[in-house]
């Protein structure tokens, strides 16, 4: 039995991929911030390691005594900049304690970072946005490509701006809050800026697939599904009773905040390679605009 040491154990992401390795035989600890959330991870027969992802000789510790790391926690609020570079931290404090050891250390990434993908579905050599306000999170991907040389198995996988199910994610639930104090689901322009998607438990399941490929390493793009934003606000206002409406880039950028950098432009990503160089296999059944409308996004119209 492999012994995986799993960061963000507790979170949206994290809490999927703790149960999806724990179901595949591996043993997991993760690590909690505080007691509640170890006792959390005891409740659900993970172990736990107190600590903080500021503190490196912890992380270090824990990753020599582990057979693999998965590195899933990010802190999405306060100042990104200052997260970003305590996740870059993080991810070479790792690499620092796995190497020459080829034990596989898997972070995540996301497809923030790319420019205007337009009709493309971008692969893992796609360009960087310079202008993006996640372009740190690029940085941490050069220095995953580079552990190779350092004998560490190092994968980073890149997930699109929508993981969706349970309920959950981190845009989906804004955009839908959004179209209740708006009273409608906005887009922006002609609404055919194509983003991608993957569900909460293929993401999980891809964890485990590149944990138990030997060969697998570098930088993956992640994704199941594509669509447009007007098919994405469209199903939020079916979901809601609302009409999807289409609005100006002004408008939008008094609307949506900070968020309008990712809902304006083109996000499109192909998963040829990971599917190719692992034995992972999403479920085609799993479809962002049926969990919006039929499933797991229905509570948002009671609350």
């Amino acid at each position: 039995m492999k012994n995986v040491f799993l960061t963000g154990a507790t979170g949206y992401l994290g809490s999927a991929v703790a149960e999806k390795l724990k179901s595949r035989g591996f043993k997991v600890t993760g690590l909690a911030r505080n007691p509640a959330s170890a006792a959390q991870l005891e409740k659900k027969g993970a172990a736990a390691v107190l600590g903080e992802l500021a503190d490196l000789e912890l992380l270090k510790n824990a990753a020599k005594g582990s057979d693999a790391v998965v590195h899933t926690a990010f802190d999405h609020s306060g100042d990104y900049s200052a997260n970003a570079k305590l996740d870059r931290d993080a991810i070479n404090a790792f690499g620092e304690a796995l190497a020459g050891t080829d034990k596989p250390l898997v972070v995540t990434s996301t497809s923030a970072i790319l420019a205007d993908t337009r009709t493309i579905q971008a692969d893992e050599d796609y360009p960087f946005d310079p202008a993006s306000s996640r372009v740190l999170r690029g940085e941490s991907e050069r220095d995953i490509q580079q552990m190779s040389q350092k004998s560490v198995r190092a994968i980073a996988l890149r997930f699109p701006l929508f993981i969706y199910g349970g309920g959950g994610s981190l845009f989906l639930p804004f955009m839908i809050e959004q179209a209740k104090k708006t009273g409608s689901a906005n887009y922006i322009g002609r609404g055919d800026q194509i983003v991608s998607a993957i569900h909460v438990e293929d993401a999980a399941e891809l964890f485990v697939a590149v944990l138990e490929t030997s060969t697998a390493k570098g930088v993956y793009n992640a994704a199941t599904e594509s669509l447009t934003l007007k098919e994405l606000n469209e199903s939020i206002a079916r979901l809601l009773h609302l009409k999807a409406k289409s609005i100006t880039a002004e408008r939008a950028r008094e609307e949506f905040g900070p968020v309008y950098e990712f809902l304006s432009k083109s996000n499109q990503l192909s998963a040829e390679k990971v599917i190719r160089e692992t034995e992972w296999s999403p479920s085609a059944f799993r479809k962002i605009e049926d969990d919006i409308e039929n499933g797991s996004y229905r509570k948002f119209q009671e609350q």
